[in-house]
């Protein structure tokens, strides 16, 4: 596999410095990466839907047995619960196809892996699973395959049009997007009826809750918010009108922690937290599960995906828990924001790009992929819409929320899901994250100063790999 020297982001119409080209390689591999998916050692779910404690380990027998003689060979990494079945199927019903599914570690160790291989020129998966805000990583190095060659746009009326802008760049379309996390107001109704509250339909109201809750009961919060977790944060930024990243293509970036609107958003939390009127504690820690099953919180910001986690890490409180919409900055508004999901994609340089091709395609956009990665296993949540769309799937039910139909609520946030523009120094970003926000966690520094101080880091580290950064 060849990585060029001089390289184009497809659709950008700017070509990128060799320097740059090679930078934004080397940083993916460089670093240690924190993704959005929950801890390995936790039975939560991650932003595919899945259990990050039971990552796929399938190996090469357990999905290459049904595969006929002769097929083309296909190698997949992928880290997902699931997708074992899901290639089984494949397998099955394309007998002049066989992939082999791979565990090369989840999420980030996963892209460090891949860069190296890239970087290396061989060792790298025909398809690789990536998430949406790691894609322009990749896409920027050429490291990917332009999938509208192979007629992927014949199911772009079959993707929910968040994940396809996501995935796309022009008439180019660099990955196959598969589920989404569209978030929601997940209540706690009988800790919410002890309260004496409603449940909230603007952030203004929300702050009135999260007061009366917490005067009624010292040790009770209306919900967490751990500033350390990168993606909730810019999943709510995103969802108040604040996200603070623009990126189309080519070497220049726009980084905004410290405009108005991001100002607005990070003092409206911080008076939360300083008033204990949130928790802080670490997302998928058994602190959190706690609080959430002993009415310590009363409700949860979840993404589509979140559920399935919540029931497996709490038993007291099942039953009881029901979606709203997520609170809006203005009265009647639909806004949401997206925390996880992932894509398929292509990785340049595989000797059977029409096959690796055809595979995607099939897992995120046929009704026989879709049956399993739905399904009580995987727990996917679709970004194809004749199953999000589907009332049957709207309908269903889950032991965490009793008889309440949650697929609804999280359906109707998919839709009116805004693109987010993710930069290609999102390892980077997730990485130094942490250690900027521990300080608010702690109670040694605000939100205020976090962004002020993550805004410098970011625009010095954007400028070092020879990007053009502006602020506003």
């Amino acid at each position: 596999m060849t990585i060029h020297t001089c390289l184009t982001r497809v659709g950008s119409g700017r070509r990128l410095r060799p320097a740059l080209a090679a930078l934004a390689l080397v940083s993916v591999s460089a670093l240690t990466f924190s993704s959005c998916s929950s801890p390995a050692t936790s039975t939560s779910a991650s932003p595919t839907g899945q259990s990050a404690s039971t990552s796929a380990t399938s190996t090469a027998s357990s999905t290459t047995g049904s595969c006929a003689a002769g097929a083309t060979q296909l190698t997949f990494w992928n880290w997902s619960t699931g997708y074992d079945l899901v290639v089984n199927e494949f397998n099955k019903t394309h007998p002049d196809i066989c992939v082999d599914l791979e565990n090369a570690g989840a999420a980030g160790d996963e892209y460090t892996k891949l860069a190296d291989t890239l970087k290396a020129g061989s060792g790298a998966p025909d398809v690789a699973t990536i998430e949406y805000f790691e894609l322009p990583s990749f896409e920027i190095t050429n490291s990917l395959v332009d999938l509208s060659t192979f007629g992927i746009d014949s199911v772009k009326d079959k993707i929910a049009p968040f994940a396809w802008s996501q995935v796309s760049s022009g008439s180019h379309v660099f990955a196959m997007p598969v589920d989404l996390g569209p978030i929601v107001l997940y209540y706690n109704q009988a800790e919410f009826k002890a309260a004496g509250v409603d449940v909230p339909t603007t952030w203004s109201e929300f702050a009135k809750a999260a007061q009366t809750i917490h005067a009624k009961n010292s040790s009770a919060a209306i919900t967490n918010f751990d500033p350390e977790t990168a993606q909730l944060v810019l999943a709510m930024m995103q969802q108040y009108g604040a996200f603070p990243f623009t990126y189309s293509g080519g070497t220049e970036i726009g980084i905004n922690f410290t405009g108005a609107k991001q100002m607005e958003f990070a003092k409206y939390w911080q008076k939360l937290i300083s008033a204990k009127e949130v928790t802080t504690a670490a997302e998928f820690s058994p602190t959190q599960w706690s609080n959430l099953d002993g009415g310590k919180n009363a409700s949860r910001l979840s993404p589509a995906w979140g559920p399935a986690g919540m029931q497996l890490n709490m038993t007291k409180s099942n039953g009881n828990w029901r979606a709203a919409q997520i609170p809006q900055a203005t009265a009647g508004g639909t806004a949401t924001g997206n925390w996880g999901g992932s894509t398929l994609a292509v990785v340049a340089g595989s000797q059977h790009a029409k096959e690796a091709a055809e595979f995607v395609q099939w897992v995120g956009s046929s009704d026989e992929a879709w049956k399993i990665l739905s399904g009580d296993v995987a727990g996917a949540f679709p970004a194809y819409l004749p199953l999000l769309n589907d009332s049957a799937f709207q309908s269903r039910t889950m032991k965490i929320s009793g008889d309440s139909a949650s697929n609804k609520v999280f359906a109707q946030a998919a839709q009116s899901l805004e693109s987010a523009q993710w930069p290609p120094i999102m390892t980077a970003a997730l990485t130094q994250w942490t250690s900027t926000f521990a300080g608010v966690s702690k109670g040694t520094e605000t939100m205020q100063q976090a962004f002020t101080n993550f805004q410098d880091q970011m625009v010095k580290y954007a400028q070092a790999q020879g990007f053009t950064v502006t602020s506003s």
